[in-house]
C-alpha cells in the first residue's frame, strides 16, 4: 500500500468530516440540535443546559464552527427584549442526523453495558443517553 501525501489526506472527505466533528463535543452539541426540541429552534442556554459540563467558551466556539460551515442557522429577534437568538440546523446539519445515528448504533453494539440503556430507537427518542449524564 502507498502512504497518501499530506494533500491526499486533506482532500478526502472522510478527513473534511472529521475536522468538523471530531472536535471536542461537537457530536452531543449537534445530538441536542436534532432533538424534538430544537425543531423550532433552541435558545443558548437551553443548549448550555442539555450539555452542561460542555463550558459556554467550547459551547460557543461549537455553534460559531457549526455556523461558518453552514450546518446551521443563528437567527436573531430583535423585536424582543432581550434579543431572542436561537438556533436551528440547517438542511446541511440535518443530512449529519444518518451519521450521528450510525454512531449511536455503533455504539450501542460494541460500547459498555453503560450505554446499553439507550432506547436504540434513533437520536429524536434517544434520551437515556442524556439522563446518564443527568445522574
Amino acid at each position: 500500500m502507498n502512504p497518501r501525501d499530506r494533500e491526499a489526506v486533506e482532500s478526502c472527505p472522510v478527513f473534511e468530516a472529521s475536522q468538523i466533528l471530531g472536535k471536542k463535543w461537537a457530536i452531543l452539541v449537534l445530538q441536542t440540535l436534532m432533538t424534538p426540541e430544537a425543531d423550532n429552534g433552541l435558545r443558548f442556554n437551553e443548549i448550555q443546559k442539555e450539555v452542561s459540563w460542555v463550558s459556554p467558551k467550547v459551547l460557543t466556539q461549537r455553534l460559531r464552527e457549526f455556523e461558518d460551515e453552514a450546518l446551521l442557522l443563528r437567527e436573531v429577534d430583535a423585536s424582543e427584549v432581550p434579543v431572542k437568538v436561537s438556533y436551528t440546523l440547517t438542511a446541511k446539519g440535518q443530512d449529519l442526523t444518518p451519521v450521528v445515528e450510525a454512531m449511536q448504533k455503533w455504539g450501542l453494539k460494541h460500547g459498555t453495558a453503560e450505554t446499553s440503556h439507550c432506547l436504540g430507537e434513533g437520536l429524536r427518542q434517544c434520551y437515556g443517553c442524556r439522563a446518564e449524564v443527568d445522574d
